[in-house]
């Protein structure tokens, strides 16, 4: 039996990440930051979820929407992550269950034309699809970061990117990627057009 040397293994794992973000529907990508640009100008919510792995990338998109695109005289970018309450979220799943540990937070907060941004690597987890359902019965747009086959989340999504893995690793890279396209996109959006309109 053969065994993966290390550098045979990083080798294999670069490639098949590159052959991934070679496929990835830049259409889409371009769709998701223009909702996200207009959510931004109607002074709009954006909330940010996700488990395990993808609930790090939610709370580091967050970070990365509301900080980087700070600008003097410039309004910020309304975003939050909805698993950085660690008292909130464990109250709920001990009380409701964790099914219901994001949709019960969006009872509270989310108000008609604000955004959902569910980061799932199956698409199939009971609270990701739960919290989606509740938003779009809101009148939110619901927009899904996913892998594998998108599981139920993508007939829930208003628009989603599907990265084209059924590995976890790439999939929960290729969501960090996105996060810091959107956001670089948005710095460079409104640093042009306060030059534009200076």
């Amino acid at each position: 039996m053969t065994h993966t040397s290390l550098s045979e293994y990083v080798t294999q794992y670069l490639d098949g990440l590159k052959k991934i973000i070679d496929e990835m529907p830049a259409d889409k990508i371009e769709s998701m930051g223009e909702i996200l640009f207009q959510a931004y100008r109607h002074n709009k919510q954006v909330f940010i979820f996700g488990n395990g792995g993808s609930a790090a990338t939610a709370s580091h998109m967050a970070c990365d929407l509301g900080k980087n695109t700070i600008g003097p005289n410039r309004p910020r970018f309304r975003v939050m992550s909805l698993n950085d309450n660690m008292p909130l979220l464990s109250a709920l799943a001990n009380d409701v269950g964790y099914d219901r540990v994001f949709a019960e937070q969006l009872v509270n907060l989310v108000r008609p034309g604000d955004v959902l941004i569910a980061i799932s690597g199956s698409g199939r987890s009971p609270n990701i699809i739960e919290a989606m359902r509740y938003a779009r019965e809101r009148a939110a747009t619901v927009i899904a970061l996913l892998g594998f086959d998108g599981g139920e989340a993508i007939e829930l999504a208003d628009e989603y990117v599907l990265v084209p893995s059924s590995e976890y690793g790439p999939i929960e890279d290729l969501h960090m990627i996105l996060d810091h396209i959107l956001t670089g996109y948005f710095a460079e959006r409104l640093e042009q057009h306060e030059l534009a309109t200076a």
